[in-house]
């Protein structure tokens, strides 16, 4: 007999079996040019989000000397948006499913665009910092939604590729952010690296408000004030206390209490979340195999990456002597590698399902990396981005099919909580992944040389610190693999249209 819901509280519809094809009340998805058009907003979303990202790395030097500060007060600029896009994106998930997914997505666009003015308005660092924040909260609204609009309109049997069109753009922001700032600072100066989002926002939401239709909503849901607030604060503790440790001493009362303040904020998010009537988190959902794999392999895959995107670039300039510029085009091989592979990896699992595919490219990734245990201390720089398309052929293949799983695994009342859900896994896979890397590496080069600073060390020093820590990253992706390849249940494709014979899943 099923149980009677609690006072006032809106009963969730049951999650789908494993194996199920499609989705309880879901909608077949939208015929027409309609689909098309959401994915061209939400595509203008996701491209200003990660543009900005490159734009404002690139501008940070130049920020640094304007404004007067230290590098250690400069990160604050990066960092404080990590931080918060980071806390937020489940929050502003579970908002979306509240109160639609389009006025969350679009109310994102604009608060992105007025905090990216008062940036370009700063008149000091610790104003530009506060703007940055208010950025990232606006950055969080944008990432949560994008999946999930898309799952919305597009029906199964083309949702891998609509996802994989989505990664590309992901991809196309990396890829273009850094050589857009860089013009950008070079020729109008840092404030017009933040101004230049103000017209896009604009514009974008305007189209978005004319385009995008009312998703469905349950105005009688409450918002779980006290999980909303414990959840950013276990995430910024945990940040902070892993970027700060170097500075503070891992040791020290400041480190320790950070650390301490994180375990207590998570035990107690946690506990609040079993109990609430309508939690943020409904860990309910971790008992759905599907959704734990894909969520659990995507995070193991992020931390193992984010060793790339941060020690690649020492790599180049301090062991092989590239120039700074010259290593900047080398290090978008990954990017551009999964610009043009992810659509073809979201029609392929469209048509072969998910589980074999996203195994064949976590298989292709742990290769990638394990040739990076091996790059030689001198040589030409381009047989070691060689390398990375490998690596970026593996995520390619990856990402979509386990995009399209992680939100066909779900009822479509949950689609935005999974929206945030993904776009957590990456950023706060990211964050750890380069944090842990970068403290793993110095301390093996330290330990290795006895230099007075890892990025003085002999070359053989610094060879010894990258080796161990891809070897690390090899072991995560592996792991990912096992779970992509053991824990996810044998889904089959959805049926495509006029009877097209399925391969297997």
């Amino acid at each position: 007999m099923a149980s009677a819901a609690a006072p006032g509280v809106t009963p969730q519809p049951p999650l789908p079996s494993v194996g199920a094809r499609s989705q309880p009340g879901s909608p077949p998805g939208e015929s027409g040019s309609y689909k098309w058009r959401v994915l061209f907003v939400v595509g203008a979303g996701v491209y200003m989000v990660t543009l900005d990202s490159g734009i404002v790395n690139v501008a940070l030097p130049v920020l640094t000397r304007e404004l007067g500060v230290t590098l250690v007060l400069a990160q604050w600029i990066v960092l404080g948006y990590v931080l918060c896009i980071t806390g937020l994106l489940l929050p502003a998930g579970r908002l979306a499913d509240m109160v639609g997914r389009r006025e969350v997505f679009l109310g994102g666009f604009l608060l992105f665009g007025a905090a990216s003015a008062l940036c370009g308005l700063a008149p000091s660092v610790h104003w530009l910092i506060a703007a940055r924040v208010l950025q990232g909260v606006g950055g969080a609204l944008v990432q949560a939604n994008t999946g999930a609009l898309l799952t919305q309109v597009f029906p199964p049997q083309e949702r891998g590729r609509a996802l994989g069109i989505n990664s590309s753009v992901v991809s196309a922001g990396l890829l273009s952010g850094p050589l857009i700032g860089g013009l950008i600072t070079a020729y109008f100066g840092w404030r017009w690296a933040f101004y230049v989002n103000v017209p896009i926002s604009a514009v974008a939401a305007l189209i978005g408000w004319r385009l995008l239709r009312p998703s469905p909503v349950d105005r009688t849901q409450r918002f779980d004030v006290v999980g909303a607030t414990l959840f950013p604060l276990t995430v910024v503790t945990l940040l902070l206390g892993l970027s700060q440790g170097t500075t503070w001493g891992w040791a020290s009362p400041s480190t320790l209490g950070v650390f301490a303040a994180s375990a207590a904020a998570a035990g107690a998010f946690v506990w609040v979340e079993r109990r609430v009537a309508q939690p943020t988190v409904d860990l309910s959902l971790f008992r759905n195999r599907a959704f734990t794999a894909a969520t659990v392999s995507a995070f193991l895959g992020f931390l193992a990456i984010s060793t790339v995107v941060l020690l690649m670039p020492f790599y180049y300039q301090l062991v092989l002597g590239v120039p700074v510029e010259q290593s900047g085009v080398l290090l978008i091989a990954i990017p551009a590698t999964v610009v043009f592979i992810a659509p073809i990896s979201g029609a392929l699992s469209d048509r072969f399902g998910v589980r074999l595919l996203a195994s064949v490219g976590l298989l292709l990734e742990a290769a990638g990396l394990a040739t990076l245990v091996f790059l030689p201390a001198s040589g030409p720089a381009v047989l070691a981005a060689a390398r990375l398309v490998l690596v970026g052929v593996g995520v390619a293949l990856f990402q979509s099919p386990n995009s399209s799983a992680l939100f066909g695994s779900v009822p479509p009342n949950r689609l935005g909580l999974v929206g945030g859900f993904q776009a957590l896994t990456r950023n706060l896979g990211q964050s750890l992944g380069q944090t842990v890397a970068g403290v793993t590496w110095s301390a093996v080069v330290l330990g290795v040389s006895g230099a007075p600073s890892a990025v003085l060390a002999p070359p053989e020093a610094m060879m010894a610190g990258f080796r161990f820590v891809f070897a690390g990253a090899t072991a995560l992706t592996l792991a990912a693999l096992a779970v992509s390849l053991l824990g996810r249940p044998n889904q089959r494709p959805a049926p495509r249209p006029g009877g097209g014979r399925p391969g297997a899943g």
